[in-house]
């Protein structure tokens, strides 16, 4: 509601209810995982690009000061896991009041709670009595260390991060005072034990006495790499237009940290950096001049501009080979982005084997999303690569908003944005994405469902098919409970091989369930000619040869999948992928694409036609294998119910209109 100064105030039992939300989502074992992989590549990757982006300009001082600083962080390593350790203690005896991390914020004003209590027993009315109860309820599990884990480990690393970034600081301020006393530059008189006692000198100028960083510089190369600077501007306002309707809030949870994870990836990628003000100020900053504007940089003197200068040059010239790599990655074909924007054409991409986000390196496909902040570069490429070449019958009127949705894939698709696509899919009326989105928001209202969702993975295997009720969904985020179930979930199968989609070992499930860096092996000859085809698998096994619509049949859908895939297809494709007249045919096509020429669709393709007469041939014999079992027969019995129920209503109409006066 709203109090003194008409200012918006959230409800304690909508915040504690929002904080059981968030730490369930973060509750999955790659959570904290990622996070360390984040910010040690933002960590040790910003003294590289400094030093690279001095030596770029000629100034080598800095650019030895950015390796001093390089090798404390090397040095601090032993140091910040022994305050890991002792922190992590710390918040799981919950002896510490105050927990802040790049997600939750947790401080001492909740000791006020006890007041709340009191109040809303002794004067509140029932309703007062039930939401404080139930609210009381909900502040016992957040204050439980099983249930917060994650967010405790990730509160942790931040502490010790921030620990190696101040002693990399301390090192580099000594490195360029020890500069400023040899002008000639020369260092070679000067041995460890000078720089390391320079730099115990200026400890006590970037820690305070109970070890918080106290230097503006690395402050803010702290919140830099931890995701934690303060939202301005747009983005702030959108965060507090989600704040204020807190219904919508499970979809943008994690602004403060997706937005700076942007502006981060855009620092490093060229053409984008001038998104960024903090880039520009820098930019058109000069030596000499006023620099109150770039205090909140922690820049407050020459020194730190040119510094400031040179990381942001070396992360452009990173950036730039990034980009030049993933464009050669992707013009041979060993690149993937998000895919086609089509949403069930990408999953029958996925259901045949293809991986998105990914990146051929020898004979292995590896997830690259782990990989911040270059991921989106690899991603960029990836999706406007797919989608300049994509073709198909919309293709040549609206290329430009294909495009668009791919860029905004791109975004959306960092973990701890992907909320914001579920937002705009809560409302475009897709079928069943409704149900989806409901079934997550309820299962993740309930504690620990990443780290639930990871332990039914490890211990019920296969991906499942799914209907478009809820509860379908909910039974899916908790595979667990189908070893007990009564009528489990029916399994997905690859309509390739007939065998189970993800039937990976318990080895390799246990290493999927905590590693945020995924492997695949590279795809057969037969798969690779598929996804290059062209070919529309969206309506694959979602309708039955003679019409009838399974798409709310999961189970009949499952049998269909595997009575195809029983025919081993992929041996049929990878034959036919050696056949010269396919390959002449696959190159025509991509010198039609290359060339512009939009109007031309896959499916006029000798390739095409072939793939499909192999498909056509495939559902006719799995239907008629099938056709026979008791479900697809009550599927056939409400088919033709339906049709005629139908029929007798569009006759009354008929008959309507035309008794209707003239």
């Amino acid at each position: 509601g709203t109090f003194a100064g008409d200012k918006k105030q959230t409800g304690a039992f909508l915040r504690e209810m929002g904080t059981m939300f968030t730490h369930s989502v973060l509750s999955g074992p790659k959570t904290s995982v990622r996070a360390i992989l984040g910010t040690s590549t933002a960590t040790f990757t910003r003294p590289l690009a400094m030093a690279l982006g001095g030596a770029m300009k000629g100034d080598f001082v800095t650019s030895r000061a950015a390796l001093s600083s390089l090798n404390a962080m090397r040095e601090a390593i032993p140091e910040s896991f022994q305050l890991f350790k002792k922190k992590l203690n710390g918040y799981w005896a919950g002896d510490l009041s105050t927990i802040k991390t790049r997600y939750v914020e947790r401080s001492a004003i909740d000791d006020q709670w006890q007041m709340y209590g009191h109040w809303a027993e002794t004067r509140g009315n029932v309703v007062d009595k039930a939401l404080y109860r139930t609210a009381n309820m909900v502040r016992g599990l957040n204050d439980s260390s099983l249930l917060t884990y994650s967010t405790k480990i990730m509160a942790s690393t931040d502490d010790a991060f921030a620990l190696i970034i101040g002693r990399a600081r301390a090192r580099e301020k000594a490195f360029l005072k020890a500069a400023d006393k040899l002008p000639d530059g020369n260092f070679q008189n000067l041995d460890a034990k000078f720089f390391r006692d320079m730099e115990d000198n200026f400890n006590n100028e970037i820690f305070d006495k109970f070890g918080n960083i106290t230097d503006k510089a690395a402050e803010f190369s702290r919140k830099e790499a931890t995701l934690t600077q303060d939202l301005t501007g747009f983005s702030a306002k959108l965060a507090d237009a989600f704040n204020e309707a807190p219904w919508a809030r499970p979809f943008f949870l994690f602004a403060r940290t997706g937005i700076n994870g942007l502006a981060l990836t855009a620092k490093h990628t060229p053409g984008f950096n001038f998104l960024v003000k903090e880039f520009n100020e820098i930019a058109r900053a000069k030596p000499g001049s006023n620099l109150s504007s770039l205090h909140k940089y922690g820049i407050h003197n020459t020194q730190d501009l040119m510094t400031a200068k040179a990381i942001q040059n070396g992360r452009l010239a990173i950036g730039s080979a990034a980009l030049s790599m993933a464009s050669m990655a992707y013009l041979s074909g060993n690149l993937h982005g998000n895919g086609p924007t089509d949403r069930t054409q990408r999953q029958a991409w996925k259901d045949a084997g293809w991986k998105p986000r990914t990146i051929k390196i020898g004979n292995v496909w590896i997830n690259y999303d782990a990989f911040e902040p270059y991921n989106q570069i690899l991603a960029l490429v990836g999706d406007i690569g797919d989608h300049q070449q994509l073709m198909g019958e919309e293709w040549a009127e609206d290329r430009l908003s294909k495009l668009a949705m791919a860029l905004a894939s791109t975004a959306t698709s960092k973990s701890y944005l992907a909320g914001l696509q579920s937002f705009v899919d809560l409302f475009s009326g897709a079928p069943g994405q409704q149900q989806r989105i409901i079934a997550s928001l309820m299962n993740n209202t309930v504690p620990l469902s990443g780290l639930r969702n990871e332990i039914g993975k490890v211990l019920t295997p296969y991906t499942r098919e799914l209907g478009s009720d809820i509860q379908s969904s909910i039974r899916n985020r908790n595979l667990i409970t189908e070893n007990i179930a009564a009528d489990p979930l029916p399994i997905k199968y690859d309509i390739l091989t007939g065998k189970p989609i993800k039937d990976h070992n318990f080895i390799t499930r246990m290493f999927n369930a905590v590693s945020p860096v995924n492997f695949n092996l590279d795809y057969s000859p037969g798969r690779e000619l598929l996804f290059n085809s062209g070919y529309d698998m969206r309506t694959s096994t979602y309708s039955a040869p003679d019409g009838t619509d399974l798409s709310d049949s999961p189970k009949v859908r499952s049998m269909y999948q595997r009575a195809i895939g029983d025919q081993n297809l992929e041996a049929i494709f990878n034959k036919m992928a050696q056949e010269e007249s396919i390959q002449i045919s696959i190159a025509e096509m991509n010198y039609y694409r290359k060339n512009g020429m939009s109007d031309v669709e896959p499916r006029s393709f000798p390739h095409y036609k072939r793939i499909a007469k192999v498909f056509d041939k495939a559902k006719k014999q799995a239907w008629a294998k099938i056709k026979r079992d008791n479900d697809v027969q009550k599927l056939l019995i409400q088919e033709r119910e339906a049709k005629i129920k139908n029929r007798k209503a569009n006759k009354g109409t008929i008959e309507k209109i035309i008794d209707m006066p003239k």
